[in-house]
């Protein structure tokens, strides 16, 4: 009897697949951007939540739980973005488990493997998550 592929298996290879096709629309748009914030954020995590945050990117509709809306984080949370939990859940710090497997993407630790820089590392992988979540509270719905 054949087993079946375990789930974040399944994901890697569909986010290798779809998000390398993505990825080169999504550099090309964040070329355009305004900021450095949403040029990181569009390049790392528009795939599954969407140019907008609304959970709605180009893979959401292969992903299951669907993609959470960025933009209500802060209603979520009470009318304040939650800045260091937002932090730690998109770096893998938190686990990001409340509505099943923690499928994620764990940036923090991609962004580690892409510095070639020992010493800058912390100081560089700190840096691009702060911008990514600085950037999301920029785009918070009240």
């Amino acid at each position: 009897m054949r087993r079946a592929a375990p789930r974040s298996g399944w994901l890697a290879a569909v986010m290798g697949s779809i998000g390398f096709l993505a990825s080169a629309g999504s550099a090309a748009h964040a070329a355009q951007t305004d900021t450095p914030e949403k040029a990181m954020y569009l390049k790392y995590c528009s795939a599954c939540h969407g140019a907008g945050g609304k959970g709605d990117g180009v893979v959401s509709g292969f992903l299951r739980p669907k993609p959470a809306d960025l933009t209500q984080l802060a209603k979520k949370a009470g009318g304040k973005f939650p800045f260091m939990e937002t932090l730690n859940a998109i770096d893998g710090t938190a686990s990001v488990r409340a509505h099943g497997d923690p499928d994620m993407p764990v940036w923090g630790e991609l962004f580690k493997e892409e510095s070639t820089v020992p010493v800058a590392r912390q100081a560089e992988v700190r840096g691009r998550l702060m911008m990514i979540t600085d950037y999301l509270r920029s785009i918070q719905e009240q």
